[in-house]
């Protein structure tokens, strides 16, 4: 019996142990499911507020970097303008060379260009002697099949000017 009564004194003591234990254990489990819920919330609101900040770092950066840009282009990298000087200065050769072939040719070519007008002069004239020779000797359906008079010989050196009396003050506006 008072073996029995020990071992009733521990269970009860142990059961009230227990019963504190879980009074305690089931404010915890109300206080961590509060948590729970108002972590989530937490979450999202956190997770928005690095997005924004995120976004004002690159606008940040973004504009650092215009400004920099504009900076370098205030004072002059001396890099960038020494290679665009080069290029300004192969782009002035090249241009001065093309012109330069170009005057070349233009002087080579202008005695070969007058040699064929001068060419083009003689056979014209030969041409012209060789028509006018042909109208003197030549008899001519549209004369009539008769020789010409020495009056008929189209004279093709000298243009042809008719004056004549104009009745108005227009009629003379287009003969040379």
């Amino acid at each position: 019996m008072l073996l029995s009564s020990r071992k009733a004194a521990r269970l009860q003591e142990s059961n009230e142990k227990y019963t504190a234990l879980h009074n305690k254990m089931s404010i915890l489990y109300r206080v961590l499911t509060k948590m729970y819920s108002n972590s989530e919330i937490l979450i999202e609101d956190t997770t928005d507020q690095v997005k924004v900040k995120e976004q004002e770092r690159k606008a940040i950066r973004a504009s650092h970097s215009a400004m920099r840009s504009a900076m370098s282009i205030i004072k002059g990298d001396a890099d960038k303008r020494a290679m665009f000087d080069q290029a300004m200065e192969v782009i002035a050769d090249d241009v001065a060379n093309k012109v330069g072939e170009m005057e070349r040719f233009m002087e080579m070519s202008s005695n070969f260009m007058n040699s064929i007008d001068l060419q083009n002069g003689v056979f014209e004239e030969q041409g012209l002697k060789m028509l006018e020779d042909y109208e003197k000797n030549s008899t001519l359906l549209l004369l009539g099949g008769k020789e010409k008079a020495d009056d008929d010989i189209l004279e093709l050196k000298q243009p042809d000017i008719q004056t004549r009396e104009s009745d108005t003050k227009y009629d003379g506006l287009f003969n040379n």
